[in-house]
């Protein structure tokens, strides 16, 4: 537990330090420039603590949801912020004291990431870099609950089969596979139209097409087509919880056991695990596992839980694909980090995507990923705030007022119409577009909190799904 609480501090800390990064740009700008900065705050609404310094307020705030620098000449935002009093008549400022401080936060993180890519350039970092397709699955089970067909075994593809590209863009390595998978918009013709995707592979030399129709799986309805990586030859799935009341901890098994086999056939991947089940689930079932380097066989009978409708052993894992170290250089890491939140935004938008604001994460989600990221090592740690920096970078120069990319929005039109808008208008719009993005961190924190309960073992919300890895 007191790990654990270790590990939150340090997600915590590490994504208020991105914030911070963020905000000491803006500040830093504002002051080479001339501006006034009355207010440097972390998180939003009233202020719980700080100190003044050289006429800037430095304080933590009430609601945890970002940060600001308040910077009245660039930007009234007094009240919404969080200040106590309208602000004085103040001199105007240039367009390029605008442009040039409203974009040097969104600098600052992608220095920021810069600096951490170098870092994971020289030490490297561990990931399935092979796209050499290891399991194929002859059925999988969909969001519905219902066992349906492998999509990429139905199209043709094989184990062995190297993937090369999808919808005619290059592999580079697995997990790149995995997002153009989940965030493509492919779709048949027609009302009705199949999703779908092309996948191009190796095989023996030769390169070869396929059209294969993704299903949506899991509570996250996220498009998938049955085919895992290559596992690690000395590698098996290990139990990582288990359920109460269920045949698995009632069997005996315990946490950290390896998984190795069922009814002596080898487990290969995660989804040769949960199509056994699937096909067996209604007798018992002979789990030979690896504990403290002996062998043990566990007869184990599935048992279908209240409120659901297929058989389950009871326990969650995780799966040791194989992997290799890469030294991706920084501009190529600060690119793929680029391309990935291109890759989302994209599929929320489109209206083929089965990508939905609800799949997105909030502060709860971040701080969850940065607490897994932690326990797994720090060079992956490392690795996740670059990602979470350029994240913050291009999202917060989306054209959106309250955010940055807002305030140049309306800095350039006011300099094309040749006058400032009516501040009215501004704190009307600033307000009303304030209120939708707190509503929207409500919303995603709300589908966060499922799903980091789920994770943790916290939550049963009683869905049709099989064994999770």
């Amino acid at each position: 537990m007191l790990s654990t609480i270790l590990y939150i501090a340090l997600a915590l800390f590490a994504l208020g330090f991105s914030i911070f990064i963020h905000e000491l740009g803006h500040f830093i700008a504002a002051k080479k420039r001339g501006l006034i900065a009355d207010r440097f705050s972390i998180g939003f609404g009233p202020r719980l603590f700080g100190w003044h310094r050289n006429g800037t307020d430095f304080r933590l705030s009430l609601l945890p949801l970002g940060g600001y620098v308040s910077l009245p000449q660039l930007a009234d935002m007094g009240r919404i912020e969080g200040g106590e009093k309208e602000e004085d008549k103040l001199a105007p400022i240039s367009y390029a004291d605008k442009m040039i401080v409203a974009v040097m936060g969104a600098v600052f993180n992608l220095i920021f990431a810069l600096v951490l890519s170098l870092v994971l350039w020289g030490v490297g970092r561990e990931i399935v870099k092979s796209t050499s397709v290891g399991f194929v699955a002859e059925e999988i089970r969909n969001a519905d609950g219902a066992i349906v067909p492998g999509p990429a075994y139905v199209a043709g593809i094989r184990q062995g089969d190297t993937i090369y590209a999808i919808d005619g863009k290059p592999v580079p390595d697995w997990w790149y596979f995995q997002n153009a998978i989940a965030t493509g918009v492919g779709k048949e013709e027609g009302e009705a139209g199949r999703r779908q995707v092309e996948v191009a592979i190796l095989r023996d030399g030769e390169t070869i097409a396929f059209t294969v129709y993704p299903e949506l799986v899991s509570s996250e309805r996220m498009r998938y087509i049955g085919i895992e990586p290559e596992t690690d030859e000395t590698s098996a799935p290990i139990v990582i919880h288990l359920e109460p009341d269920m045949p698995a901890i009632e069997s005996g098994l315990e946490p950290m056991d390896r998984l190795i086999k069922l009814d002596g056939e080898v487990i290969i991947s995660g989804a040769f695990l949960n199509t056994y089940l699937s096909k067996h689930g209604n007798r018992s079932i002979d789990v030979t596992i690896e504990r403290d380097g002996n062998e043990l066989t566990l007869p184990i009978h599935p048992r279908i839980k209240e409120g659901e409708t297929s058989p389950r052993f009871g326990f969650a894992y995780d799966f040791q694909y194989k992997t290799e170290r890469v030294h991706y250089n920084p501009v190529e890491q600060l690119y793929r980090f680029a391309e990935t939140m291109k890759m989302t935004l994209y599929a929320l938008i489109h209206k083929n995507s089965d990508v939905k604001v609800k799949n997105m994460s909030g502060p709860v989600g971040i701080v969850h990923g940065l607490t897994r990221m932690a326990q797994i090592g720090f060079i992956d740690l490392l690795w996740m705030l670059a990602l979470i920096n350029v994240n913050l970078a291009i999202f917060n120069l989306l054209p959106i007022p309250v955010l940055d990319g807002g305030h140049m929005l309306f800095a350039t039109i006011s300099k094309l119409i040749g006058r400032p808008l009516p501040k009215k208008f501004m704190e009307n719009l600033q307000g009303a577009f304030m209120i939708l993005l707190l509503g929207f961190v409500i919303y995603v924190s709300f589908f966060d909190v499922g799903r980091v309960g789920r994770d943790i073992g916290l939550i049963d919300d009683k869905a049709p799904t099989e064994e999770t890895p």
